[in-house]
C-alpha cells in the first residue's frame, strides 16, 4: 500500500489512501527489478524463485491501491518484499498480524516470517 492505514482509528478519522498508480507502469517497474517475474497476466503476476513462490495479485484496474502477495514456501522472501516496497514506494502489511513490515528491522521482519511460516505449517501438519 502506498500510505499506512491506522487499524486504531475510527473510519471516519482514516485519511484517504493513495493508489499505488496505473497498473501497466507497477508492472514495469516490478519486472525490471524482478526480471523472472512473470506478468503475462497483467492482473496476476507470478514469481518462482528459489525455495518459495509469489503471486502478484495487482486486479482488474486500471488504477491499483493495493498489491495482495500469495506467497509459498520459504526462503529469503523478505529480501523480495522489501524489493517490492522500495521500487513501488510502499508499505508492507503483515496480514498474519496486521502490523506493517519494518524493514529497517530486519531481526523483526524475518521474526515475522519465521512466525507465519510456523503457523502455516502446525496448521497445514493438522489438516494430514
Amino acid at each position: 500500500m502506498k500510505e499506512k492505514y491506522d487499524f486504531d482509528a475510527p473510519e471516519e478519522n482514516q485519511p484517504d489512501i493513495a493508489p499505488l498508480g496505473k497498473r501497466d507502469g507497477i508492472i514495469e517497474k516490478l519486472t525490471q527489478c524482478i526480471p523472472n517475474l512473470d506478468y503475462r497476466d497483467e492482473s496476476w503476476g507470478i514469481l518462482n524463485d528459489e525455495g518459495y513462490s509469489i503471486e502478484f495479485n495487482t486486479g482488474d484496474e486500471e488504477i491499483v491501491d493495493s498489491i495482495m502477495l500469495h506467497i509459498r514456501g520459504g526462503g529469503t522472501v523478505m529480501d523480495t518484499i522489501q524489493l517490492v516496497c522500495e521500487t513501488l514506494d510502499a508499505y508492507a502489511l503483515d496480514t498474519s498480524d496486521c502490523a506493517y513490515i519494518d524493514f529497517k528491522q530486519s531481526d523483526q521482519a524475518q521474526e515475522s516470517w519465521e512466525r507465519f511460516q510456523k503457523y502455516r505449517d502446525k496448521v497445514l501438519n493438522k489438516a494430514k
